[in-house]
């Protein structure tokens, strides 16, 4: 049977709508083929978009050696940040509306001005600096659908959005360009608990390098990043998980800090 991109994404759809588990995908919506994968991706962003607002941004996926160890594939990958699932903050999500939820600890960018597509030379970090508007502390809110780790693969992750099930942003911070944005150390807690603590530079050797990464890799799909776009830029931590009716803070030394409560259905 020929891949349909047309059916993997009407497919997601569904099991987004359902809050389906799936541990392993179904043998007729499996390619080894990136470049269709991220032609699902398009095609269910097309179909998100309609209750979750416009492209708002991206996240970057597979970027430190905690993430890599906990799913067992190799990066980096992105996935579309919707504008109604942008949060400031703090926020409150119902348990009763997602599969599983994990948070995942990063540096996020604010884009400050268009990003041109790459022509002759890629972007590195020093070269993306530029069109840096602002640097936040966040989280990414993973809906992974109960997937099994054991049984991973990159394609379908980018099929699906990149798991990205929402975005947490910290308060602006004005003093941003005085800290060293690859050596902060970061930590998640639950309930007043450190669960996980992780290192910015564990991303990509430094999160610009995340940043010019995607600028790069839009720019071999046509795409390019606009003034005003979220990019966070990959978890510093392993996927922490959390338990419904917990509170979730997400702290980065100098950064800021987010506050999620994960809230049981009333």
């Amino acid at each position: 049977m020929a891949f349909s991109i047309a059916k993997a994404a009407n497919w997601l759809h569904q099991v987004d709508k359902a809050r389906a588990v799936v541990g392993w995908w179904p043998a007729q919506f499996v390619t080894d083929d990136e470049r269709t994968a991220y032609k699902v991706q398009d095609a269910f962003l097309k179909k998100q978009v309609v209750k979750q607002g416009p492209l708002a941004g991206y996240k970057i996926a597979l970027t430190s050696p905690q993430i890599l160890a906990q799913t067992g594939l190799k990066g980096p990958c992105y996935g579309p940040i919707r504008k109604k699932r942008v949060f400031e903050h703090k926020a409150v999500v119902r348990a009763d509306r997602w599969t599983r939820l994990g948070v995942e600890l990063e540096v996020v960018f604010i884009v400050g001005s268009d990003v041109p597509k790459p022509k002759g030379t890629a972007y590195d970090k020093d070269s993306i600096a530029e069109y840096v508007g602002e640097t936040r502390a966040g989280f990414e809110l993973i809906e992974d659908r109960g997937a099994d780790y054991s049984r991973l693969a990159v394609n379908p992750l980018i099929m699906d959005a990149g798991w990205n099930g929402g975005s947490l942003i910290a308060k602006p911070n004005r003093n941003w360009r005085a800290l060293a944005i690859d050596k902060l150390d970061g930590s998640i807690s639950f309930d007043g608990v450190e669960m996980r603590t992780g290192h910015s530079g564990d991303v990509l050797g430094h999160p610009l390098n995340a940043l010019a990464w995607l600028a790069n890799k839009l720019g071999e799909h046509g795409k390019t990043l606009k003034k005003g776009m979220i990019v966070s830029s990959g978890s510093m931590v392993a996927c922490q998980f959390v338990p419904p009716g917990s509170t979730a803070v997400g702290r980065i030394e100098g950064l800021g800090e987010v506050t999620l409560k994960y809230e049981l259905p009333k």
